[in-house]
């Protein structure tokens, strides 16, 4: 906040308040002296002139004017202002700013990136400084800028995921004709993103706004090898195979194409993780969530994916004989 012009703040004295001044009213004959007090618009011709009566100039530029100048009390006695109000001299602000209506002052810093991250500054400061501020000084502090627009753009991607995984859900119960097949495909999606988090961690990068965005992306990817791998074991069991001998069926008859199909993924995301220049830097966070995700989960969809289909069928024949039971009691 870089100071400005030198100000004159005053306050009135015991007497000013026992004649009844208040320091707005006082602010407002300071102000008609040496700004000037609308007396009334003259029209001449097409133009408004305005007319305000104020001290002469000679005295509105000399501070020795304040030592004679009257101030009217409200019973309308005139008394010096020296007598009513005192004053004193300091630097003020060059600008203020308001938020909200209120006063607010911006503090911004650049982070050291070898020593710290913006997050682990801010939880920082929320922690021990500025709720100590808060207290002692009777302040409200608030994240703006980036911070905001931030939170904003999470708030919007929350609700973009709620949608997204609906939509999914939906498209998958048309394909399949049910409603379990679907959140066993759907499992791949938590297990990308613990290939993708634990890719960050490998390459010491931060989770940031752009590894959400690959975060997405990798949502809708990684469910293609498990769409694969329940496809083909929808078929063989329509041909009446035994369930485990179609797991094993469709895990080694589709085990080629989905690491060919993982392969070339990484593959070709690989040069711009690694890639050195400015302009990639901002890219490397979506790319490494979408290669790990997406190699990460296709070593586990052929792992979890199976089992997953074998509880599927044993809760659908425990429940299946559940409900005969009722029917063959009545037979």
């Amino acid at each position: 906040m870089p100071f400005g012009r030198e100000q004159l703040v005053y306050r009135l004295t015991p007497a000013g308040q026992a004649l009844g001044l208040t320091t707005e009213g006082l602010g407002r004959q300071l102000r008609a002296a040496f700004d000037g007090h609308l007396a009334q618009l003259v029209q001449v011709g097409q133009d408004e002139l305005e007319v305000r009566v104020l001290l002469p100039r000679a005295e509105r530029t000399r501070l020795d004017a304040l030592e004679q100048l009257l101030i009217r009390a409200p019973d309308g006695a005139f008394v010096p202002l020296p007598t009513v109000a005192r004053w004193e001299t300091q630097r003020g602000f060059e600008t203020l700013r308001h938020a909200a209506g209120r006063l607010a002052v911006e503090v911004s810093a650049d982070i050291n990136r070898a020593m710290s991250t913006p997050d682990n500054v801010r939880e920082a400061l929320e922690r021990d400084l500025l709720p100590q501020l808060a207290a002692h000084h009777g302040i409200e502090y608030s994240f703006e800028g980036r911070a905001t627009d931030q939170r904003e753009t999470l708030g919007d991607m929350q609700m973009g995921l709620i949608l997204g995984l609906g939509l999914i859900y939906v498209i998958l119960a048309a394909v399949f004709s049910s409603w379990g097949w679907p959140l066993v495909v759907m499992t791949a999606i938590p297990l990308g993103l613990i290939g993708a988090i634990a890719g960050h961690w490998l390459l010491g990068l931060d989770l940031t706004l752009l590894s959400l965005f690959g975060l997405f992306g990798l949502s809708g990817i990684v469910v293609n090898n498990a769409i694969i791998l329940v496809s083909m074991y929808h078929e063989l069991r329509e041909t009446g195979m035994e369930v485990d001998e179609a797991l094993i069926e469709a895990a080694t008859s589709r085990l080629r194409a989905m690491l060919l199909t993982s392969a070339t993924t990484v593959v070709g995301l690989g040069p711009l993780i690694f890639e050195t220049s400015l302009q990639a830097q901002f890219l490397i966070p979506m790319a490494v969530s979408l290669a790990f995700g997406v190699g990460f989960s296709t070593i586990l969809v052929l792992i979890f994916t199976p089992a997953l289909l074998s509880l599927h069928e044993s809760l659908a024949q425990r429940v299946s004989r559940v409900l005969a039971r009722p029917a063959s009691a009545v037979t």
